[in-house]
């Protein structure tokens, strides 16, 4: 079943690049660039400049000091209208970790994965490149955005290993509404750009209500048992990259996670293009759905 729809997918994905072309230029500012890359500030932005995490499990933000959401493309704590804030890195020599206390909740209730990265705040240029490709429907960014995963994602995953790339999947009412899964959109991305391979093992079997709004428990609650792995699927002994668009309680993944573990997946790590800023004086979640 998976080869028959596989190849309906790329022709359909074809027919909504015909419906909203891809834009000129850098898909992220617009700035003059080769059709589909990033401009040579963006990536600057996104690859050069890059930000510590404040939690080296779920992947949440450290906030810079001085910090002032708005207008995006000015250093942390400078003296404009708005804080620059881009990529997640957190190494030290031989690109092991710094050693971060976690943050509240992970430190309350460690999540099953083994540990999350995101490319940068769900703030700014990110936050407006996610909901321009999942309600604007601008497949194009899917390409840039994907390429940024791939640089995180590299990072990430111990070298030597070959994971199995898995998107975290739509239910079938809304894929039919949206016409495409952006996380697999995503994920196909980082799987062209890092040669692993991509495969849909996780399906939505259950409609569920939007997270917004709910308290931890019941958002976690929402989702219990949801997710399946595919039958044709096999998974023990595998280490899965599960991708996604953004990260904010984490509660999607940490069910997707632990869908994939029982499944047999040997290890569970997670990379999306936006995560939330660390709440190192709260156990709150920000508002969100994944």
């Amino acid at each position: 079943m998976r080869r028959l729809l596989n190849p309906l997918r790329e022709l359909w994905s074809d027919f909504l690049d015909l419906l909203f072309p891809p834009s000129r230029g850098c898909p992220l500012c617009g700035a003059a660039a080769e059709d589909g890359e990033l401009c040579s500030r963006c990536r600057e932005m996104f690859l050069d400049n890059r930000m510590p995490v404040g939690c080296t499990i779920c992947g949440c933000f450290r906030m810079p000091s001085g910090k002032r959401t708005g207008t995006p493309g000015e250093e942390p704590g400078g003296s404009g209208g708005g804080a620059l804030v881009t990529t997640s890195r957190s190494t030290g020599r031989g690109g092991a970790p710094f050693p971060h206390p976690p943050c509240p909740r992970c430190g309350v209730e460690r999540p099953p994965f083994n540990a999350a990265r995101a490319v940068g705040p769900y703030e700014g240029v990110l936050k407006e490149a996610v909901l321009r490709l999942k309600f604007r429907r601008e497949r194009g960014l899917a390409r840039p955005l994907g390429h940024l995963l791939a640089a995180v994602a590299r990072e990430l995953v111990p070298p030597g290993t070959l994971p199995l790339v898995v998107p975290v999947p739509l239910s079938r009412k809304r894929l039919q509404a949206r016409g495409f899964n952006q996380a697999e959109l995503l994920a196909r991305e980082l799987s062209l750009t890092l040669g692993w391979s991509l495969v849909p093992a996780l399906r939505k079997v259950r409609e569920t209500p939007p997270q917004t709004g709910l308290s931890r428990a019941n958002r976690l609650s929402n989702l219990s048992g949801c997710f399946a792995v595919a039958a044709d699927v096999l998974l023990p002994g595998r280490v899965v990259l599960l991708v996604d668009d953004v990260i904010t309680t984490g509660s999607t993944v940490r069910e997707c996670t632990s869908t994939l573990l029982a499944a047999g997946a040997a290890g569970v790590y997670v990379v999306t293009v936006a995560a939330p800023f660390c709440l190192r004086n709260s156990t709150a979640g920000p508002p969100g759905d994944a």
